[in-house]
């Protein structure tokens, strides 16, 4: 058997890959206090919401309270959440280039381009951390980012609570978020762009079709979103067949 775990900020969930069965929901505090939980899912890989190069965990700027995260997650394969939830946006749509945007706490992206998981040196696809300008400060330490402008921790700051479609659509980020999408695509020109995430799958499809405002008429991907809670996980799991099989 073969398993996908995700480690949210708040939550962790494990499916398994065969029909796709959801077989754990915990809080990721107590995986964080006691890893050992996981080991009974020896062919797994963790979709975890940070920057991940060569199996090691760079930046978590969104997991509050992740201390030693490589010692404890050290005899896992580890993967960028976005990067599990592209590897399943292309089991669902059949397609070969791809840009997946998980829209959460954060902004994280996933590409598959060609066919294949495209990870440059480990951190390719982290448009939330793009400069767009001013000095506001990231959660990453950094200043000016995209999140700064459009997240789930940005958003809910400016309204002191969970926003609802119809304001984020009237929300200044949005249009910068798809100003930035757009940026995506004309870079690697892909057949679809898909939206995910607990943010991302309030939005309907029509709500991003004006990233096509922004984009000369040669390009026009195909925008889905993908409401699925457990997409990461899943991902993971396919990525852990691919691994193990």
């Amino acid at each position: 058997m073969w398993f996908g775990i995700d480690i949210g900020g708040t939550y962790t969930d494990v499916v398994e890959f065969e029909n796709f069965r959801h077989v754990m929901h915990l809080k990721t505090e107590k995986v964080m206090e006691n890893p050992e939980i996981l080991k009974k899912f020896d062919k797994c890989v963790v979709g975890i919401a940070s920057w991940v190069r060569d199996n090691k965990i760079l930046k978590a700027p969104n997991i509050p309270n992740i201390k030693n995260v490589n010692k404890l997650l050290e005899s896992f394969k580890l993967e960028n959440d976005a990067n599990c939830f592209a590897v399943y946006v292309k089991h669902l749509v059949k397609e070969d280039n791809i840009i997946a945007i998980t829209l959460g706490t954060g902004v994280g992206a996933g590409l598959i381009l060609d066919g294949k998981l495209y990870k440059g040196r480990g951190l390719a696809g982290e448009i939330g951390h793009v400069f767009i300008g001013d000095d506001e400060k990231c959660v990453c330490n950094n200043f000016g980012h995209l999140e700064c402008h459009f997240s789930g921790w940005r958003i809910k700051r400016d309204f002191g609570r969970e926003a609802k479609r119809e304001e984020l659509l009237n929300y200044k980020g949005f249009k910068t978020l798809c100003i930035e999408i757009s940026r995506a695509i004309m870079l690697l020109d892909v057949d679809v762009v898909a939206i995910g995430g607990r943010l991302g799958k309030i939005f309907k499809r029509e709500d991003f079709s004006k990233i096509y405002k922004y984009l000369p008429s040669e390009f026009r991907p195909k925008i889905v979103i993908i409401d699925d809670e457990l997409a990461v996980a899943k991902g993971a799991s396919i990525l852990a067949r691919e691994m193990y099989d």
